[in-house]
C-alpha cells in the first residue's frame, strides 16, 4: 500500500471531470499521515496507533504510555480501524520536482 502521493481524484465525486477542468490550486493527492489498529475482539482489546512525525519523516507506534519507531513497510502489515490522510498542496507537488 502507498502511503504517500496517492492521487484520489477518482474515489472524489466532485472531481470526476476532465482534469483541465480542475482548478490548479486544487488538490486530490495525499499523504497517510495516521493509522489507527484494533487488535483483539469486538467491545474488547486494544488500540494501537501509527503516526508519522513530518519533520523527521519517521514513524511511530503509540500503545498506552509505549512509544517505539517502526518502519513505514510496517503500517501496511495491519489491519486499519481507521486512517487520516493528509491533503497536499498543488505547489507542495511541484517542490519535489
Amino acid at each position: 500500500m502507498k502511503k504517500r502521493n496517492v492521487d484520489l481524484r477518482e474515489l472524489l465525486p466532485e472531481y470526476r471531470i476532465e482534469p483541465s477542468a480542475i482548478a490548479e490550486s486544487s488538490s486530490t493527492t495525499y499523504d497517510l499521515i495516521s493509522n489507527v489498529v484494533h487488535d483483539g475482539e469486538p467491545g474488547k482489546g486494544t488500540y494501537r496507533v501509527h503516526v508519522l512525525h513530518k519533520g523527521s519523516g519517521t514513524w511511530y507506534e503509540l500503545q498506552d504510555l509505549h512509544v517505539v519507531d517502526v518502519l513505514p513497510q510496517m503500517i501496511t502489515l495491519s489491519e486499519s480501524y481507521l486512517q487520516i490522510w493528509e491533503r497536499r498542496d498543488v505547489s507542495e507537488l511541484f517542490k519535489k520536482v
